[in-house]
């Protein structure tokens, strides 16, 4: 009778029978096909090998040249890349002057006295702590128009940072932009008091641990090149994103920005650089491949070596941003989560640190002083924050 009863509304109502089994069908389908993806990540971007990558510029306006080592990691490691050590580093020109650079604990290699002709080409020298050395291809130094703006601007959910520039005559056409950024910030509380002796005495003015100013130099690759148009302009490109709620925005920012005029191999490679290691992510993504530069290993054609060396004319320019400025949906104050403070009384301060805490303020009872108030000294010390309380000499 059921069997009877089933075929008789099947056979009145055909179509919704057979779209009840193709939406059937469609959930199971897409259930299995959703449950079998996985993330894929291509072997490249796994790979652990430890590749010397070099950064390296000439400044022709003053005769000086930056070189910064450092070895690869994998494209999906968070790491930094550690710097190369003990290397030697120098310039040549093809007029046989070599001018040999100085190191420092963080892999950036300096010098100046450069001898600078025009018509010179120059390349560099690299020797590591391993006796490999690399050699750059010569190359020629050009000339790098001024910077016609550097600005914000308010964007929904943060502040844009963009520069403009031209040049008339039409031979930049290829730009490269790097900056350091430097904003003031306090802790969450004023520390007003030391350790000392085992016991506590009001902090000397010049010893305040409460505002400080940091600066970081960016790492993201920023160009730019105008060879599709008419003019070699370059209008408001975007430099940076700070989003709101950054601590940079608090309360004063400034951006030391650098402008450098490219040939078009070291644009080609600094696009394909940005195109291997920042668009990473989808099967439909440009795939991790060998970025060729313009140094090699004198003894090991076949041994990858990342990076590219150039030179010539270096634009810079400032500029400040302050909190004031901003317009209020994008002001935003620093806040005190995760920021506890504890009264300890005088017996039990022997207890407390100076490693992990600051005293705050003085507990009392009437007239007397029966302990201090303690927080962490994350909470009351800025240079935890990576910061220096020595004030930049330009900081207006």
């Amino acid at each position: 009778m059921k069997s009877t009863l089933t075929l008789s509304i099947h056979h009145i109502y055909p179509n919704r029978y057979i779209l009840y089994q193709y939406t059937l069908l469609i959930i199971i389908c897409t259930t299995l096909l959703t449950a079998c993806v996985e993330p894929y990540a291509p072997p490249a971007i796994e790979s652990t090998n430890s590749y010397l990558v070099i950064d390296g510029y000439i400044n022709s306006s003053d005769g000086s040249a930056t070189v910064k080592l450092s070895r690869s990691v994998s494209l999906s490691s968070t790491d930094t890349p550690p710097a190369e050590l003990n290397a030697t580093a120098s310039i040549e020109d093809d007029k046989g002057n070599t001018t040999l650079l100085t190191g420092d604990n963080t892999g950036k290699y300096t010098g100046g006295g450069i001898p600078i002709n025009s018509t010179s080409l120059y390349r560099l020298r690299i020797k590591t702590s391993n006796n490999k050395e690399y050699l750059s291809d010569y190359i020629t130094l050009k000339d790098t128009p001024p910077i016609d703006e550097l600005t914000w601007a308010p964007g929904k959910d943060g502040v844009n940072i963009t520069v403009s520039t031209h040049d008339d005559s039409g031979n930049s056409r290829y730009y490269r932009w790097d900056y350091d950024e430097t904003w003031e910030y306090t802790a969450v509380y004023l520390s007003g008091f030391i350790f000392k002796n085992d016991s506590l005495i009001p902090r000397p003015y010049d010893q305040y641990i409460y505002r400080c100013w940091r600066t970081t130099t960016s790492h993201d690759i920023n160009i730019a090149s105008s060879d599709q148009l008419a003019q070699d302009i370059i209008d408001d490109k975007l430099i940076t994103h700070i989003p709101v709620g950054s601590q940079k925005l608090f309360i004063k920012y400034s951006m030391l920005l650098r402008q450098r005029a490219l040939t078009r191999e070291a644009y080609n490679y600094w696009e394909q650089l940005e195109k291997t290691t920042e668009s990473l992510g989808g099967l439909f993504d440009p795939q991790p491949g060998k970025v060729a530069g313009n140094i090699y290993n004198t003894a090991d054609l076949d041994e990858p070596v990342l990076g590219y060396f150039s030179g010539g004319t270096v634009q810079s320019q400032r500029f400040f941003l302050s909190s004031n400025d901003l317009p209020n949906e994008l002001r935003r104050f620093q806040g005190m989560e995760g920021c506890m403070a504890d009264t300890v009384l005088m017996k039990d301060i022997k207890n407390y640190s100076p490693l992990y805490s600051e005293a705050i303020g003085e507990a009392t009872q009437g007239p007397v002083v029966i302990g201090y108030i303690f927080t962490s000294k994350s909470c009351a010390d800025c240079r935890v924050q990576g910061g220096t309380t020595t004030k930049p000499d330009f900081w207006q």
